[in-house]
């Protein structure tokens, strides 16, 4: 018998002599002591989490946040995807959307509460991936990282990102394969795929782990023994099945509305600029301080969770586990890649793969310690699971992590995660533009906050909601500012909401001004100014509405300026 067997008669053994039998619906289930004490403290986590997160439930969105959601409901209205309305992903992303704010309302804290539940729901299924794959307690340990490592300011954890929609899919895929670990049905594998494929409907960088899942059923093949190829034949194409089913369905949603060569152009045409125009050394410059932002504050579970690399590869793991974690953290690495942007959420993509392996740190040291000191596991794992929690504990309760988790400032966290950026400024306005207009009344936005079409509950009159678009360099960005212009004077908003603010703007070299020389006219004709922001540097906004504006000098460049409708 090989060492490995042997570790893990042992461990079965040992915990075959703590278990309690229960009764539930007529059936008699056997569940361990240290099941019954995780599943309590997992309880316990889900508790802890909602009450971080409710402190998060109004806090204002950034920009990708509103466009999202705004596409949500434009979906439930029956408007057509890349016709009506367009972003450069495919339509998984909509359709999640529309899904969140139908089950959840159309508002900032409907939307954050349905995130909440979509967090603590994923890290739930992380609890059972890592229960079947290895353990109770290293499927706690797992949650435990994944809920605290979530909610990281920099990586945005306390947003309503798509890239948390993209972990969901993920801890689900996760999920479905520890099963087919345990069970090894056809229909787990076809989960699996559906799972995955899920993830790379809502985010194309969920691709990543949509390979992984491929390469996992091969590897569990190569080395599973005896091989038998039929089994092998079924495994490869049921997961494959999911994956291209839902992608199927995705198409054929798309093509039935007639944009599906729409749907070609934004999401794989359009894209292949964005992707090439980040230059490599900037892209390594840029990954170093988004890495260091996210880190600082959870260097204990990032550190915990790479040892796996460290101690997984000592024996007596498993190959199979060791080709599974090493493998599962670079294909978790490779969704933040793509454009070399690495912006901080694009690392909740990377979530659920460090927390998994968090579990097989644990995993690992507890058959080193068994295999070396011949200590018995069910003793030292409580030791093992007491230090981690008192780490967590303490992470919680320093002075930083304290006050973001349970007294959020949020004009603070928003300046500290996103810089000069008007998100605060932006729910300011729509409080404004809810107050003074009609619900018949429209508005329109120029500069890149769409956020405030959701805050207003008010359509955008042209399908180039995301300003950004029709001044990026690309070649119909002329013709879209035409449009956009045409839609606006056509439309003759209440409102006309003006950024002049470079981050908002987000204006690229050497595109066209039309829009800008349109905009003065159109504006210094049809409209009076009712309302100025001036965004100070370091202080907080001055809002100057109406009469007061006679008076009121600007200090700072960066203006937002409310315009009314003569």
């Amino acid at each position: 018998m090989s060492k490995t067997k042997a570790i893990d008669k042992k461990q079965t053994v040992s915990l075959s002599k703590e278990t309690r039998d229960f009764m539930i619906a007529g059936k008699k289930i056997t569940l361990s002591n240290e099941d019954l004490i995780c599943s309590f403290l997992l309880l316990i986590l889900v508790f802890i989490v909602h009450a971080i997160r409710s402190n998060f439930l109004l806090i204002p969105f950034e920009r990708d946040e509103g466009i999202y959601s705004y596409f949500g409901t434009l979906v439930l209205e029956g408007k057509t995807p890349y016709k009506d309305f367009y972003e450069v992903k495919f339509p998984g992303l909509f359709y999640f959307y529309g899904f969140m704010v139908g089950v959840f309302g159309d508002t900032v804290k409907g939307m954050h509460t349905g995130f909440m539940w979509l967090n603590i729901v994923s890290f739930i299924f992380i609890y059972f991936a890592g229960r079947n794959l290895f353990s109770a307690t290293a499927g706690l340990i797992s949650a435990i990282t994944f809920a605290f490592v979530s909610l990281t300011p920099n990586l945005s954890g306390f947003t309503v990102q798509a890239e948390h929609g993209v972990a969901f899919f993920i801890c689900l895929g996760l999920l479905f394969y520890s099963l087919t670990k345990v069970y090894d049905k056809w229909y787990y594998y076809m989960l699996m795929g559906l799972a995955m494929g899920g993830a790379f409907m809502v985010k194309t960088s969920g691709v990543f782990l949509a390979l992984w899942g491929g390469l996992m059923v091969i590897t569990d093949f190569i080395f599973t023994k005896p091989r038998v190829t039929k089994i092998f034949w079924r495994n490869i194409l049921w997961y494959s099945f999911g994956g291209f089913f839902v992608i199927g369905i995705m198409f054929l949603i798309i093509a039935a509305k007639g944009s599906f060569n729409e749907m070609i152009y934004w999401a794989y045409e359009h894209p292949k600029q964005y992707v090439s125009s980040m230059p490599y050394e900037e892209g390594i410059k840029y990954f170093k301080y988004t890495r260091d932002a996210i880190v600082q504050n959870h260097k204990f579970f990032w550190i915990h969770s790479v040892l796996a690399v460290a101690v997984c590869l000592l024996r007596p793991i498993n190959i199979k586990l060791k080709i599974m974690g090493i493998t599962l953290l670079g294909f978790s690495f490779l969704t933040i890649v793509p454009g070399f942007y690495f912006y901080g959420h694009y690392w909740i993509q990377t979530v659920p793969g460090i927390s998994l392996v968090a579990g097989l740190t644990y995993y690992s040291i507890m058959a080193i310690v068994q295999s070396t000191f011949k200590i018995k596991q069910p003793y030292i794992k409580y030791i093992y699971l007491t230090i981690f929690c008192f780490l967590t504990f303490n992470h919680m309760s320093g002075p930083i992590m304290k006050s973001y988790y349970f007294h959020p400032n949020y004009e603070r966290i928003l300046r500290a995660v996103y810089g000069n950026n008007p998100f605060p400024e932006a729910m300011e306005i729509g409080n404004y533009i809810n107050s003074h207009s009609k619900p018949e009344d429209n508005i329109v936005l120029i500069g890149s906050e769409p956020e405030i079409y959701f805050y207003t509950k008010k359509k955008s009159p042209s399908r180039h909601a995301y300003f950004t678009s029709i001044v990026n360099n690309v070649k119909d960005h002329k013709l879209w500012q035409q449009e956009f212009a045409r839609d606006t004077e056509k439309a003759n908003p209440k409102f006309i909401i003006f950024f002049n603010h470079p981050l908002s703007l987000l204006v690229q070299a050497n595109v066209d001004r039309y829009i800008f020389e349109w905009a003065n006219k159109f504006i210094t004709e049809k409209y009076k100014i009712v309302g100025l922001v001036d965004m100070i540097e370091g202080q907080q906004s001055v809002y100057v509405y109406n009469e007061n504006l006679n008076t009121y000098k600007p200090v700072s460049q960066n203006l937002i300026y409310i315009y009314e409708r003569k």
